[in-house]
């Protein structure tokens, strides 16, 4: 009996240890991307920062796009392993396109470089700059969708998670509300034309207020979360209510045939 117990306590604290081991992994995870939040909308700012703290932003960005992708290595193992649900698949291709876009943006950053890399002598052009406006924008969406689709990860490391009735509706109201100021944002800032090459240049004027310019992006940065993340619980509670609908059949057929 006391053999049993103390088997018991053991493991108990081993998956303890094993959960501040993983918790502290998360921790690391969300500060880097935390960090890549801020230096994104920074490196937007063009206006406001210059061009060579603008290369170097871009510079530390991709370092820590690359430090991120190494902590989650393991996950390029598993790309053809694991049940092929909406939400697994609906990863993978927002997983390589942000890969992709991130490594387009690195090539054109440094083609059109005027400090850092002036001294290769690359003359990018016109091309390499649409190019990398076009990224830019592109790695701002799916940063965010992949930000949404990781969000209730977030919630629990960072604690916003709560069974509490009025904090969750006011949690709720509060991102639909950024939702909605970010579908405003995204029409002000002209992003639909940065995606589809139709207007690469762009001006934000920071003396009426450079407060505006970070609120507008990161409310369109939560539109993409927030419409992200509530789309995935949808598409578990459908795929939930699939799986019922199968298994309630199989029960009704096999007493179906043990009745026969």
């Amino acid at each position: 009996m006391l053999s049993t117990w103390k088997k018991k306590i053991e493991i108990a604290a081993v998956n303890e240890k094993g959960s501040e081991v993983l918790n502290r992994k998360m921790l690391v995870r969300l500060v880097i991307d935390l960090v890549m939040t801020i230096l994104i909308l920074l490196a937007f700012a063009y206006q406001l920062t210059g061009n060579t703290a603008h290369e170097l932003i871009g510079m530390v960005i991709i370092a820590l796009f690359l430090t991120h992708n190494l902590l989650n290595r393991q996950w390029y193992q598993t790309l053809q392993k694991g049940k092929r649900s909406s939400k697994r698949i609906m990863g993978k291709v927002v997983n390589l396109l942000l890969l992709a876009d991130m490594a387009l943006l690195a090539v054109s950053s440094v083609m059109i470089s005027r400090d850092l890399f002036a001294f290769l002598q690359i003359r990018g052009g016109f091309l390499a700059r649409q190019i990398h406006t076009l990224t830019s924008y592109w790695g701002l969406i799916l940063l965010s969708i992949h930000l949404g689709m990781h969000w209730g990860m977030v919630q629990k490391v960072t604690g916003i998670a709560s069974a509490n009735r009025a904090r969750t509706t006011a949690f709720r109201i509060l991102a639909l509300s950024i939702a909605a100021f970010g579908i405003k944002a995204s029409f002000d800032l002209g992003i639909g034309s940065k995606l589809t090459l139709y207007d690469t240049f762009g001006y934000w004027d920071f003396e009426a207020s450079t407060a505006a310019f970070f609120i507008s992006y990161l409310s369109v940065m939560g539109l993409y979360v927030c419409a992200t993340y509530y789309m995935l619980k949808w598409m578990g509670q459908v795929e939930a209510g699939r799986k019922s609908s199968v298994t309630t059949g199989d029960v009704h057929k096999q007493q179906s045939e043990n009745i026969r």
